[in-house]
């Protein structure tokens, strides 16, 4: 696949080279016919010509002529299909600052343009789909992609975005069908092997989401979310021992990363572990204050350990949150 994506792109260097070398080429003959017209003409008006030479030349003339016409046409036609890239190039990028800014329909306007354009313009696609997902319009969204991917097979980026699309619409062989031909385009792109991940997640396959989530920190080590989804996944199965090291590897990427302080505290829990769960605790409330499933954690660790008092404070905490309420109420009344 890497040999066949540089062969590709090899391809299209060339193509541009040559495209800029033909058009020198008939810049050059363009110029070299008008030379040749102002030697014919001036031969036309010397002293003492012939009607026979002079009637040769003006056939001479009219040829040349002739073929500078086609030669003209072939440079307008030339300029021409350059001019039309350039309104692609400058429509597609409107439609990109639109798009940052939020103003999707603008967006899809303008890429619409960019298309009309130049119906090639595998990213124009790629970028309606964006605006239209952000638009909910999601039928729409599924149909630039797979446009862009008719156009070129290989443009890895869409068939991720299908992919997640596909899995955010709960199609999840659609989605696992995209994502392995984005990672058989391309093996190296960790975003791939992310989205397989959640894929396999949603298709509850936890060892095949936590060996795609391996595959992510492989290809790109600083990944702290993929290190924390692998030990979501891992725990998913029973392998505490890994889920940990996972979630502290996250941490150890990026150090404020609360929601794997939260995860390890969750673990350290259910194992027994309350000294280091309710540590994992504190480190998340640390960094994320007040948020509710640390507390209730922090919680957990110190009803444990029979420090009531302090278990009472941080259900209080947790209660605040109308998610964890409930459950924050029934430990309180418990220990109560």
């Amino acid at each position: 696949k890497k040999a066949l994506i540089i062969l590709i792109s090899s391809i299209v260097i060339l193509f541009l080279i040559a495209n800029v070398v033909a058009q020198q080429d008939l810049q050059q003959q363009y110029n070299a016919k008008l030379e040749k017209i102002k030697e014919i003409q001036a031969q036309m008006k010397a002293q003492g010509i012939t009607k026979a030479r002079y009637d040769e030349l003006d056939a001479e003339l009219k040829k040349v002529q002739k073929e500078l016409e086609t030669i003209k046409a072939q440079l307008q036609s030339s300029a021409d299909v350059e001019k039309q890239k350039n309104a692609a190039k400058k429509n597609y990028n409107d439609g990109n600052t639109a798009l940052k800014k939020g103003s999707y329909e603008e967006a899809i306007t303008a890429y619409d343009k960019a298309i009309q354009y130049d119906p090639q313009l595998v990213q124009a696609y790629y970028g309606k789909g964006v605006a239209y997902s952000k638009l909910r319009r999601y039928e729409d969204a599924l149909a630039a992609y797979n446009k862009a991917v008719q156009i070129n097979p290989l443009y890895s980026k869409a068939w991720v975005a299908l992919a997640k699309l596909y899995r955010q619409l709960d199609r999840y062989d659609e989605a696992l069908a995209a994502c392995l031909t984005a990672i058989n385009n391309d093996s190296t792109s960790y975003k791939s092997y992310y989205e397989l991940g959640y894929i396999y997640n949603k298709r509850k396959e936890y060892q095949k989401a936590a060996d795609a989530f391996q595959k992510v920190t492989e290809i790109n080590p600083k990944h702290y979310k993929a290190y924390n989804a692998q030990g979501v996944a891992l725990e998913k199965i029973g392998k505490t021992d890994e889920a940990i090291a996972a979630f502290k590897k996250a941490v150890e990427v990026k150090q404020n990363y609360y929601q794997a302080y939260f995860r390890m505290a969750s673990v350290y829990n259910k194992i027994g572990k309350h000294q280091e769960a309710l540590q994992a605790a504190l480190n998340c409330l640390k960094y994320k204050k007040n948020y509710a499933p640390a507390a209730f954690e922090a919680g957990m660790a110190y009803e444990r350990m029979k420090q009531f008092n302090n278990a009472i404070k941080y259900y209080e905490i947790a209660k605040r949150s109308r998610n964890w309420k409930k459950a924050a109420l029934y430990q309180i009344d418990m220990i109560k």
